[in-house]
Order: structure tokens, then C-alpha cells, then sequence
């Protein structure tokens, strides 16, 4: 059998007809693959900073409380330091008034120059 121009012309027209509805479908199925790919991402992204502000809210608490910790532990220690030290005044009242006068004599000299 003999192909004419007209037949030829009619095969690769349909033949390009099909193409196009190949590639048709295809953008259409990369489009929905992109929608899902981005509102998966967008899920992500959101999961993400909320465990990120998690993670800082706890920073943030564990920080307050070791601040604290760490203002009751300098209270404790200087509350046991003036204890000891009015201890030992009580205990030889002369040495303490001695050393008392002493620091004032080498501040005033100091403050004095």
C-alpha cells in the first residue's frame, strides 16, 4: 500500500496529538508531585520550629533555674562566711579589733597618696 502526503501528514499529526497528551499528563502529574513535595516540606518546616522553640523554651528554663541555683549557692556561702568570720570575732575579740585597725591605717595611707 502507498502513503500519501495527506496520509503522512494525518499519522504525524495524530502521532503528535498523542505526544502532546503524553506530555500533558506528565506536567500535570510533575505539578501534583510539586504540590505534594511542597505542603510535605511546608510540614517540615513547621515541625521544626516548634521543636526549635522547644528546645529554647527549655534552654531558656534550665538557664533560670541553674541561675538561681547558683544565687542561692553565693547567698549560702557568704551567709557561712560572715558566720564563720563573726565566730572568730567573738572568739578573740582583740586580734579582730587589731587587724580592723591595721586594714584602716594601710586603706587611709593608701587613699592618702
Amino acid at each position: 500500500m502507498v502513503m500519501t502526503p495527506e496520509k503522512d501528514f494525518q499519522k504525524d499529526l495524530e502521532a503528535l496529538r498523542a505526544d502532546i497528551a503524553a506530555l500533558t499528563g506528565a506536567v500535570g502529574n510533575l505539578a501534583s508531585q510539586a504540590g505534594k513535595a511542597e505542603a510535605a516540606i511546608a510540614r517540615n518546616v513547621k515541625k521544626a520550629t516548634k521543636d526549635a522553640v522547644g528546645a529554647g523554651e527549655d534552654l531558656w528554663d534550665e538557664s533560670v533555674h541553674l541561675g538561681s541555683d547558683a544565687a542561692k549557692a553565693a547567698t549560702d556561702g557568704a551567709r557561712a562566711g560572715m558566720s564563720s568570720l563573726e565566730h572568730l570575732i567573738g572568739k578573740n575579740p582583740l586580734n579582730a579589733v587589731l587587724v580592723a585597725l591595721g586594714i584602716g591605717f594601710i586603706v587611709g595611707i593608701v587613699r592618702h597618696k
